[in-house]
């Protein structure tokens, strides 16, 4: 006979299964997935789409219809209490007549965090909280960090030689198929790349999602001197473009940019401080980013201690010439504590940081 703490877990593991659907679709908002059930049977299943569109719990209301009056909500965030672009969910919740909401975390978001528990006590429903709780975090923890401190969360993303280069390949890739679609996981996942002009110019990358299909996500070039070539891939209109360039630059190159759709960051100088660059991409919402070259930027970010986690995929070959990665990331990543794991024929160092 299994105990309800067994299906509690269960249900809430689907919950959280159903709000990774999600990725890097939400904009702002969190990851969110609910599940249904009567007598613990599921009747009723929905996830958070799209910024501006139904929140999982309403998704999960709909496909439920009556059967949700005295059945148990089970949902991975705190239900809102506050209109934004969606109603409050906690209404539609008691309008529903829910008997019982199991929840992973509360909601950071100050303007709901306990709020909206406290809004379904009023209403009679019994509250469970803390199931699941550190998986749940773990989904959300770039929606944590923005949404607490509007500050957008930052991975470095590294491949690199055995001898510690990152350019002077003799292929375009230095790592395995393998690597390359454990990284296209990735950016499918957050709002954002960013690379520097060197790294538009020498690998002319197209920084989408193309093994995965999930999702491409914006992407963000530092260009002080505005050498965006017009015909480069970072172009194409998959996805959103930002160029971040200084107001001397051509005022023809910029006028064909916007035309094609290119938002343009205005920054004074060749060189931006990085709390600079990361408060305008904070105005125009981004709330993770992926940096992904080049060796310059990588030094910035790291030594301004504006990231949160580096990914540095290590090949087996050595280059016998290339730029060498900054010895201060190479030696944090690579930390004795840091055990790496094999993919495909590269080793992956994954770290947070932890100052």
């Amino acid at each position: 006979m299994y105990t309800q703490v067994y299906y509690d877990e269960m249900f809430m593991r689907q919950a959280l299964s159903l709000a990774t659907k999600g990725w890097g679709k939400t904009g702002i908002n969190p990851l969110v997935g609910a599940i249904i059930t009567k007598k613990n049977r599921i009747v009723g299943r929905g996830f958070h789409q799209k910024l501006g569109e139904a929140h999982a719990e309403v998704c999960a209301l709909l496909e439920a219809g009556k059967r949700a009056e005295n059945a148990t909500l089970y949902v991975n965030l705190e239900p809102c209490c506050t209109t934004g672009l969606t109603p409050p969910c906690v209404h539609a919740i008691a309008r529903a007549r829910v008997r019982r909401v199991v929840m992973s975390t509360t909601d950071p978001n100050p303007d709901v965090n306990g709020k909206g528990i406290e809004c379904l006590k009023q209403h009679n429903i019994d509250i469970t909280i803390g199931v699941l709780a550190e998986a749940a975090q773990e989904l959300n923890k770039w929606y944590s960090k923005f949404i607490t401190s509007r500050i957008p969360y930052i991975i470095l993303k590294i491949a690199a030689s055995r001898n510690q280069r990152i350019s002077g390949f003799k292929e375009k890739y230095i790592t395995s198929e393998q690597s390359r679609r454990f990284v296209h996981s990735l950016r499918s996942r957050v709002s954002a790349v960013l690379i520097g002009i060197h790294t538009v110019l020498t690998d002319n990358c197209y920084l989408t999602d193309r093994f995965i299909g999930r999702h491409s996500p914006a992407r963000i070039v530092i260009d002080p001197h505005l050498h965006i070539p017009l015909d480069s891939h970072f172009m194409e209109p998959s996805s959103r473009r930002i160029v971040i360039t200084n107001s001397t630059n051509d005022v023809g190159k910029i006028e064909k940019l916007i035309a094609r759709g290119v938002e343009i960051i205005i920054l004074e100088g060749n060189h931006y401080a990085i709390d600079d660059i990361i408060e305008k991409l904070r105005m125009l919402r981004i709330n993770s980013i992926m940096v992904e070259g080049g060796a310059r930027v990588f030094a910035d970010f790291h030594e301004n201690k504006q990231y949160d986690e580096i990914y540095l995929f290590i090949a087996p070959h050595k280059v016998s010439d290339g730029i060498i990665l900054d010895d201060r990331i190479w030696k944090e990543a690579m930390a004795q504590e840091h055990k790496p794991i094999t993919i495909g024929d590269d080793r992956l160092y994954h770290v947070y940081r932890n100052n």
